[in-house]
Order: structure tokens, then C-alpha cells, then sequence
């Protein structure tokens, strides 16, 4: 049996401290045979030395990867309503260019270390290029999309007829929710059957007008979907949170993404609900569209389970989970990193149920791992000129 040993100045495991000239070694399939600190500068001898800090692979915890050819179109502070009508303009585009997008942006996930990624899927356009990529495990989340109530039964179908093309290609896929304001009662009561006990995205709480909407029937949402559509009628619920805990089973494992504007105490009330919820944060995506983050270190005082994300290449210019760690720390000077890292590793593998596997070096565990170069030891986080790539 082949056997590695990684080391570097730090190796950061997530389920206990960073470990000072940390080892790890790994068989031949990936998995961990032990970790350790090296109290001895010879032990380091026989390892492949690296300067910087060992993490663990990343884990997205929210991407839409269909979305790639729309990279670069969207221009900074559109916020949501402008955003999602330019988005339902543009998707359309020649077949080849959809999926040359999505095979460069696999390929750039791989690169910046993400060993797997929940991804939002409305169409089959990720399947052959997910069919191709090694060492990259999805969770194939189909988005259902239904505003008015006469059209909630094609829209099922519709999405039930991507799951089945998903279910004969590759290991399946979940049916899941697009957001509160945008799934009538009708559909929601069909989709009921298909969320008892999974793991369900949300997007939730992202733009002040889905509050609007759905608390006091005005805004820029309520407009456009008031006036096109004449059976159209305010989601149950009250809120978003409300729309959330009316129609969710308590048996389901929501991941809340993006919660941007979600009052805090409100979020943790309706996390308290579900036996595991996770809210999702995607830091690049949230400043592009909304020019802020929501409260990550009220989220964190409030022992929330959190998870990042990159969201998708129509809100973001790249998919780099250090990316998205670094924005978090710069927005918030009081968030430790080791805080932030667990988000984007362990925190991301709990929220799909991947926890035995990835998300942490332990022993057993196969979670690749990753070395973050130009790493400032004196403060203990990576700096803007760091970069990150894959060592096993």
C-alpha cells in the first residue's frame, strides 16, 4: 500500500487545535492514517514539506453551476429583482458555450480545492460534465420555480422530469424549494412528499423587497408578479421565516441560504424547528448583488450552524472558497479564521450529511487536502495574496 505523509508549519484538522508542523498521512485511496504535531524538526524529515497551512478540502455548500456562461454579465449592486430578471433573459445561449462554461468552472472548483459542492439545478446541462469529474461529489439540488398557483402542477412536472434525467445518469437528486416568495401554496402542497426527512435548500431572507412582499404586499416583487400574473397570491406565512416554518417539514434538513437580511433571533427561532439546519453564507455573491453580508458574527454568537458558498459566476467572478473565507474575515475583523474555515469545511459536509467522510482531517476520513500558500503566521489567517491548491 502507497503511503504519503504531508506536512507543513501548520496543519489546521477543524476538530481540535491547528497543530504547529503538523503531519498527516494518507494511504493510497486518500484516507487518513494518522495526524499528527511533530515536537522533533527531524520526524519532518521523511514527509513532503510544504510552507503554508494544511486544511482540508472545501466543501460549497451552495453554487448554481448551469449559470456559468453568465460570468462577468451582471454588473455590481443590481440587487435581487433586477438580477433575477436579467438571469431569466440571459440563461439562454448555444448549447456548446453552456457547457464549455460548466466544464471550466468544474475545473476551477477542483483547482481551488472544493471537494464537493451542493449545487442548484433547474436543467440537465451539469449531468455529462459531472459524469466526468473525479474527486468531486455533488449534491444535486433540482430548483422548483412557481409563482402563480394555475401553473404549480407544470412546474412539478417539470422539475420531477429533470430529477428522473438526474436519477438515470448519475446517483439522483433532490427536489427543493426555490425561495419563499417564489413558491405558490399550490406547489408547495405537491411538494410536500418530496421533503419529508432530506436535505432541502432554501433561498432565504435575500433582498429587503422579499420582506415587502411577503409581510406587507408591496415592493418591487409584488409589482412584477402582481401585475403578470392574475391568479397570483401572497405565499402562507408572513415572512419569509413565517412562509419557511409554515410549509417545511420538521423532519427535513433545510440548508437557509444567503439570509442577507434575515433578523438573527428570527433565524435561530426557526432553525430551532428542524433537527440540523444550516444557513448558508456566500460572501462575494451577497456583496456583488446586496453591497453587504448578513450578521455573520450575530450568527456565530447565536451558535447557528453555518456552512459557505460561492453561489454561482452570474454574481460572483470566481468560485474560490478562500475567496469567500477572506471576504468574511475582511467584513468582519472579529471572526477567527479557524471559525470561518470550519464553515466552509466541516460546516459544508454536516450540512449534506458528508461528515463521516470530508470536512476534517481525521483518521478514516477522506477529505483531500489542501495547502494555503502565503499563509501570515503572526495572525493566524491567510492574507489577499494567498493562494490555495490541491496536495492530495
Amino acid at each position: 500500500m502507497s503511503i504519503r505523509r504531508f506536512a507543513a508549519h501548520y496543519v489546521f484538522p477543524i476538530e481540535g487545535p491547528p497543530l504547529r508542523n503538523g503531519v498527516v498521512e494518507l494511504d493510497g485511496q486518500g484516507y487518513v492514517r494518522a495526524v499528527w504535531e511533530a515536537r522533533n524538526p527531524d520526524a519532518l524529515h521523511s514527509t513532503e514539506f510544504h510552507n503554508g497551512a494544511i486544511v482540508p478540502g472545501f466543501v460549497n455548500a451552495h453554487c448554481h453551476l448551469e449559470l456559468s456562461h453568465l460570468r462577468g454579465t451582471m454588473p455590481k449592486g443590481l440587487g435581487l429583482t433586477e438580477f433575477v430578471r436579467r438571469v431569466g433573459s440571459l440563461r439562454q445561449a448555444p448549447p456548446e458555450r453552456v457547457a464549455q462554461a460548466i466544464d471550466q468552472a468544474i475545473d476551477e472548483l477542483q483547482r481551488t480545492g472544493a471537494v464537493a459542492v451542493a449545487d442548484i439545478c433547474n436543467t440537465p446541462d451539469t449531468i455529462a460534465a459531472k459524469r466526468q469529474a473525479k474527486g468531486l461529489r455533488f449534491c444535486n439540488l433540482v430548483e422548483v420555480f412557481g409563482i402563480g398557483p394555475h401553473e404549480a402542477q407544470s412546474a412539478y412536472a417539470k422539475a420531477k422530469s429533470v430529477q428522473a434525467s438526474f436519477a438515470a445518469q448519475l446517483d439522483g437528486a433532490q427536489l427543493v424549494p426555490h425561495a419563499p416568495y417564489s413558491v405558490s401554496d399550490a406547489l408547495w402542497v405537491l411538494l410536500q412528499p418530496e421533503l419529508q426527512g432530506q436535505r432541502v435548500s432554501l433561498h432565504l431572507g435575500e433582498s429587503q423587497a422579499e420582506y415587502e412582499l411577503l409581510q406587507h404586499e408591496r415592493g418591487e416583487l409584488f409589482n412584477r408578479y402582481s401585475r403578470s400574473i392574475a391568479s397570483y397570491s401572497i405565499p402562507t406565512g408572513g415572512s419569509p421565516e413565517g412562509v419557511a416554518a409554515h410549509w417545511l417539514p420538521a423532519s427535513c434538513h433545510p440548508l437557509l441560504v444567503h439570509c442577507t437580511y434575515a433578523h438573527p433571533e428570527a433565524l435561530r427561532a426557526l432553525c430551532a424547528r428542524f433537527g440540523q439546519a444550516t444557513v448558508v453564507t456566500c460572501p462575494e455573491s451577497n456583496l456583488h448583488l446586496e453591497g453587504q453580508l448578513p450578521p455573520l458574527p450575530e450568527w456565530r454568537r447565536l451558535g447557528l450552524h453555518v456552512a459557505m458558498g460561492t453561489d454561482s459566476l452570474a454574481s460572483a467572478t470566481q468560485l474560490s472558497m478562500l475567496h469567500n473565507i477572506n471576504l468574511a474575515l475582511d467584513t468582519f475583523a472579529e471572526l477567527p479564521f479557524v471559525e470561518v474555515l470550519r464553515w466552509a469545511t466541516l460546516g459544508g459536509a454536516e450540512a449534506l450529511g458528508l461528515e463521516t467522510q470530508l470536512g476534517s482531517i481525521a483518521v478514516g476520513k477522506q477529505p483531500g487536502l489542501c495547502l494555503i500558500e502565503q499563509f501570515d503566521f503572526a495572525f493566524m489567517r491567510p492574507t489577499p495574496q494567498s493562494t490555495v491548491r490541491r496536495l492530495a
